[in-house]
């Protein structure tokens, strides 16, 4: 099924995540519900180079497709997407190199099979004292024109706007609503475009700024009061909305994206800081049972993150206690850019080794006296390990929440 017949009479949640704990709990969950499972990755995370995963777009599939296998998961019910595929990992360096580098980016994920494309030119390069509405549609335009998007978007379903949201949300500046002139000023010139290249009516998607942002401990949610004629335009002119950084918002809000037309709910930083709760919880059952050969999962992570600045350096601001708790507690999550760092990766696997050698009566029991909800199915005892277990009950209400806005009985 194609994602355009997919979203026809539903929205669908978005999960931006390259963490393969977080994949397995989200796939054996769609597994389990039957439910159509998309994933993307951004371009932090992935790319030709490596990303800071160290995965190219052929990588993540193939690593995307052995998680399926694990979890006897049918194919035909994956979608794999790429996210503010653009200069974003480049924008230190010239807008040349940078724009050459997401040609090179999307054409790498077009030939591993990602049938999702958000092309994302907002950001500002090296060489750029300001950005504004014309250049980034001139790079959009750009893009498409040179890779291999323009023979394509027939089996693609393209995400374009020049009013994103910063990837992984942020404290910063002041949230500037997309008004009404510029969502048909914008939907015009590239409906004009993509006609050049497709003389169909391709639908596609808008990326907005509905008034959303999550910071270190708090949300903004978005007013819904003036939406009708941005929605109403949308129908119209047989477009959708995106929705980024939606991450933490209660079901409500996440239905009233829906209702006024998001069919995407990004969500990514909210599932693995899901899971680094699940890894301390985990550590607080581990110190309960054992005395030597412990995992120290929170202090090596807090270790290495003090060590290594380079991707929570301006989020996180104030004294040495501050940075401290803001490293291990922020709803920001920047501790997931580090969960692949070869110390944290086999302090994870100490822990979970440690784990799964207890018996699942004391995990269920130490679940309950710390009053989390114990799945009714108890089959599921038997189908997961403790660590998958454990990580399972902390991911799958964020799950629920965004099936359940979607459409989806779950």
């Amino acid at each position: 099924m194609k994602i355009v017949q997919l979203i026809k009479n539903k929205a669908v949640p978005s999960f931006c995540t390259s963490n393969n704990e977080v994949l397995n709990t989200i796939i054996f969950y769609c597994k389990r519900k039957n439910l159509p499972c998309l994933i993307e990755s951004t371009s932090n995370q992935v790319n030709q180079y490596g990303g800071y995963t160290g995965k190219t777009p052929i990588n993540f599939y193939t690593n995307l497709k052995k998680i399926l296998k694990k979890n006897n998961f049918n194919s035909q019910n994956l979608y794999v997407g790429g996210d503010h595929l653009g200069p974003l990992p480049w924008k230190n360096k010239n807008g040349k190199i940078a724009m050459n580098n997401s040609i090179k980016l999307i054409n790498n994920c077009l030939d591993s099979k990602y049938t999702k494309i958000h092309v994302d030119t907002s950001i500002k390069c090296s060489n750029e004292n300001s950005i504004n509405h014309s250049i980034i549609f001139e790079r959009t335009k750009y893009i498409i024109e040179k890779s291999k998007l323009k023979k394509n978007l027939k089996k693609i379903f393209l995400i374009i706007g020049t009013e994103v949201p910063l990837s992984g949300s942020n404290e910063k500046g002041k949230i500037k609503l997309t008004q009404e002139k510029q969502i048909i000023l914008e939907v015009q010139k590239f409906r004009n475009l993509l006609k050049k290249f497709y003389k169909k009516k391709l639908k596609f998607g808008l990326v907005v700024e509905p008034g959303m942002r999550f910071m270190h401990y708090n949300i903004l949610s978005p007013n819904f009061s003036k939406f009708n004629e941005k929605k109403r335009i949308s129908q119209k002119n047989n477009f959708i909305y995106e929705a980024h950084s939606t991450d933490y918002q209660p079901v409500n809000i996440l239905k009233g994206l829906v209702k006024n037309n998001f069919k995407f709910l990004k969500v990514g930083p909210e599932l693995t800081y899901n899971y680094s709760r699940s890894l301390f919880f985990m550590e607080n059952i581990e110190k309960k049972y054992f005395k030597n050969g412990l995992s120290n999962i929170k202090k090596k992570i807090l270790l290495t993150m003090l060590k290594d600045k380079k991707y929570w350096k301006g989020y996180y601001l104030g004294n040495k206690s501050k940075i401290k708790k803001l490293i291990l507690n922020s709803k920001l999550d920047r501790m997931r850019y580090y969960l692949n760092k070869n110390n944290i990766v086999l302090s994870t696997t100490k822990l979970k080794k440690n784990i799964n050698s207890i018996s699942v009566d004391k995990i269920i029991k130490y679940l309950k006296s710390k009053n989390h909800k114990i799945p009714s199915n108890k089959r599921l005892f038997k189908k997961l390990s403790n660590f998958d277990l454990v990580n399972f009950i902390f991911i799958s209400d964020s799950l629920n929440r965004y099936y359940k806005a979607c459409g989806f009985k779950v």
